[in-house]
Order: C-alpha cells, then structure tokens, then sequence
C-alpha cells in the first residue's frame, strides 16, 4: 500500500474517533442540562438527534477534506442521487405526507410526550409515548401499544385530556369543575 493511503485512513480513523468523542460528551452534557433545567424528553431526544445529524456531517466534510475529493464531482453525484430520491419519493407521497405531518406535529406542539389524547371522531384515545418520523405512539388504558399514522393526527380532531399533573395554574384540571373544587 501506499505510504499517502495509509496516511490518510490513519488521519480519517484519528479524525472520526475525535468527531465521535466530541459530539458523544455535547450529549452528554445535553442529558445534564436537560435533567438540571426539567426540559422535556422530547425536546431532549430532538436535540440529541440534532448534535446526531452535525456529527455525521462534519465527519462526511473532514473526510472529504482528508481524501482530497473534488466537491465538484461530490456536487454532481449529490444532486443525481436526489433526483432519484426525488422521484422515488414521489411514488410514494403518502410516506411523504406522513413524513411532512410529523414535522407539522413536531413544530407546532399541539400535544406533548406523556399528554392523554383522543383522536375524535375515530375515538382512539391513549398516552403519547413517542412522535416518530411516520407514525406517533400511543399507550392505551389497556397498555395495548397503538401506532397512528401523522397524517390521520393531522387531518382529525385532537382532544388533550389534562390531568392535575399537566393542568396550567389557574384553569380547570378537568371538564366541570373549578379551581380549588375537590
């Protein structure tokens, strides 16, 4: 093998193990700060995913940089395999409306990890356990596990059931009764 192959598998396999123990200890410290400040497991599992998402693409630069590939001809295979991704996607749009649903649901928040929803008129009603690329997680009274599509959240009506746990200060914890009413 070549003196100049060996040097840069040595460099890319230094540069992934320090990429790799960077990103691990930010979450790392992401898991602190979100059990010091009480933030949400879901919106620790986004940032994880997020610091996830980085990791890999600084890797993908650096060993660009370290191989010496021409962005050019990178730009080029790039953009071929998107069309085809592109196209592919295309046949099968109700993945995508899942998938755009997801993240429809995800940024606008009208129900949290561990609310108690129903989804009228179909009454399917359980625990959110997890809001997933194609479908959310639903935990019935029954501990029966219901996975509903994004787009079915999406197109119906969601009812919140709050419980005492998750009730704002000063509204009712349930439908009927006033604040301070046992």
């Amino acid at each position: 093998m070549d003196f100049l192959v060996i040097q840069r598998i040595v460099y890319s396999a230094v540069a992934l193990v320090a990429i790799n123990l960077l990103f691990h200890l930010l979450k790392r410290y992401a898991k602190r700060t979100q059990q010091k400040f009480d933030i949400r497991k879901s919106r620790y599992f986004a940032i994880k995913r997020l610091i996830t998402m980085a990791s890999l693409l600084l890797s993908l630069v650096v060993l660009m940089l370290i191989w010496n590939l021409d962005l050019k001809h990178m730009w080029v295979s790039a953009t071929s395999i998107l069309a085809l991704i592109a196209v592919a996607l295309l046949a099968v749009w109700s993945l995508v409306g899942n998938i755009l649903a997801g993240v429809i649901i995800y940024f606008t928040s009208p129900f949290k990890i561990e609310d108690t929803i129903e989804v009228m008129p179909d009454e399917i009603r359980g625990t959110v356990l997890a809001v997933n690329t194609f479908y959310t997680v639903l935990l019935t009274e029954d501990k029966d596990y219901i996975n509903v599509p994004n787009t079915l959240l999406f197109q119906k009506y969601i009812k919140v059931i709050k419980t005492t746990a998750t009730a704002q200060p000063g509204l009712p914890s349930s439908p009927g009764k006033e604040p301070g009413q046992g």
